[in-house]
């Protein structure tokens, strides 16, 4: 079942971007960029993804715009003015400042892993000895079992987000973060849980 609907992720993002579950975990290496001149909170961000499907594209730039705003920032989700990824650097640039935009946030894929763990079969004493008295309690004690061996797979994947400024000739960037997931299975919960990495450590380097 697990490895069945990380099938359906994988196919679903068609970047192979499968992510985590309730149970996922989620940690976040930044890189924080030389930094220009003061430029103090920007004032809108656009928040873009680079998803070729167009349902995890929006749903993903919607958790982080959530929590970047839950955060006090200004945050519209890219496909509010691009309902395609913009091919265009023209068209892309003057929808910047025609919607004063002043900061953009990038995310994309950038890498999976797929590992097998071997877990070396044991011996374990047997548990199954309680309300058999004290003979019992000492003799099933003193009897092992062997637990056998097994593997276990690991799915781990990587988004980066780069933090950029527009500010210049050619804009500046000014942060840039990676998320690291581990087993991944769900799409959404896997959004929330990186856009709340994203938010945190842009509040955190006080860029927002």
């Amino acid at each position: 079942m697990k490895s069945g609907l990380r099938s359906v992720l994988v196919v679903t993002l068609g970047c192979g971007l499968a992510i985590l579950a309730a149970a996922a975990k989620t940690k976040i290496t930044t890189t924080p960029q030389n930094k220009g001149p003061a430029l103090g909170p920007p004032k809108k961000i656009l928040v873009l993804a680079v998803f070729p499907n167009a349902n995890a594209r929006s749903g993903f730039e919607d958790a982080i715009t959530g929590e970047l705003s839950l955060r006090g920032a200004n945050a519209v989700s890219s496909f509010v003015s691009f309902p395609e990824l913009p091919k265009e650097r023209g068209a892309f640039e003057k929808t910047l400042i025609s919607d004063g935009f002043d900061a953009v946030t990038v995310s994309r894929l950038v890498g999976r892993d797929d590992k097998l763990e071997w877990t070396p079969g044991r011996y374990s004493y047997a548990t199954d000895y309680i309300g058999m008295g004290p003979w019992g309690g000492y003799w099933y004690t003193y009897q092992t079992v062997f637990v056998p061996g097994y593997l276990d797979a690991e799915t781990s994947v990587r988004v980066r987000t780069d933090f950029w400024r527009t500010s210049g000739a050619t804009g500046q960037l000014v942060w840039s973060g990676t998320t690291d997931t581990i087993e991944p299975t769900s799409v959404p919960q896997a959004s929330h849980e990186i856009g709340v990495a994203v938010a945190k450590a842009l509040l955190k380097a006080k860029l927002i």
